[in-house]
């Protein structure tokens, strides 16, 4: 095992699973050239060539195929019986992925309550603004979601609905220019993630506006967006729960007194299949849930 070059035989299988050396290099966070390098080695240790370079991508040669034919089942038993092993030895923490403004906002802020009620039950957070994949993230135990629902190959519930009011900075409001109706924001300068565009044109939508913002600052995290706000930079769409400690402190202001009931809510979600850890999600959940239902009242 000592002479088998595990790294380089790791890049060939990523790289022939997707067929990109772009795409596999994402997915190993490495650079592309530091990945080509590890497959050249190992065609290199072999003196047989694995992929064809053509202008559209890599394509296996004869060799690689069969190579990859016997390999992928090999390396998908070694990974799934490793993390099946961090899995056991992760026991102690119930693993959720969650949004980072969520987390920041609303969770972490109430995590002292749990922890006090069940002292046992350790809750670790792996915050992401993108939707996480459950099945191929297996130390993952569950997640909260902000969408529509229902996903495939998982198990989805209600958690809670999103109310949003456009906000911006209690120095901007009684400006002159600051928009008094819904339809004045159509032109104004917004800000909003580059995920969650759509999220102004259901707003717009459901206050009887056919139209979509022309004007918008984009960021990559929504608890960017809303510190760009309180900043003056723009104005945002409020998502209550996660934005109401803005609120509460005073940061940033409803722009007007109404809020839409967006078609997207937050959802506990978790595999299926999933059959591990059931008693400490099945405390989490509950504990979840009624802590949902204190807000919403």
């Amino acid at each position: 095992m000592r002479r088998l070059p595990l790294r380089d035989i790791e890049a060939f299988v990523a790289v022939a699973r997707a067929g990109s050396l772009a795409q596999a290099a994402v997915a190993m966070n490495l650079s592309v050239p530091a990945l080509s390098r590890r497959i050249q080695q190992l065609e290199a240790t072999f003196g047989v060539r694995l992929f064809e370079r053509q202008p559209r991508g890599l394509v296996l040669t004869a060799a690689g195929d069969s190579y990859f034919a016997a390999l992928d089942p090999a390396w998908r038993s070694m990974t799934q019986a490793t993390e099946a092993l961090r899995r056991q030895e992760d026991d102690a923490g119930l693993t959720v992925s969650v949004m980072p403004t969520f987390a920041a906002n609303w969770l972490i802020p109430r995590l002292p309550r749990f922890q006090a009620q069940h002292r046992t039950v350790q809750i670790v957070l792996q915050t992401s603004a993108e939707i996480e994949d459950l099945h191929a993230r297996s130390e993952l135990d569950c997640a909260i979601r902000l969408g529509r629902g229902p996903w495939p190959g998982v198990t989805s519930e209600p958690l809670l609905a999103v109310d949003a009011v456009p906000v911006l900075s209690p120095q901007l409001r009684d400006r002159r220019g600051i928009p008094r109706h819904p339809r004045d924001l159509v032109n104004a300068r917004l800000i909003c993630t580059d995920h969650q565009i759509e999220f102004w044109q259901e707003w717009f939508a459901a206050s009887g506006i056919d139209a979509a913002p022309t004007d918008c600052l984009v960021f990559d995290n929504l608890q960017v967006v809303y510190e760009a706000a309180s900043a003056g930079m723009g104005i945002a769409l409020g998502l209550d729960p996660v934005v109401r400690p803005f609120i509460d402190a005073g940061r940033l202001v409803p722009l007007f007194a109404e809020r839409v009931r967006l078609p997207r809510q937050f959802h506990l979600v978790r595999r299926s299949s999933a059959d591990g850890k059931a008693r400490d999600f099945a405390v989490f959940r509950d504990w979840l849930f009624s802590e949902a239902a204190r807000f919403a009242t």
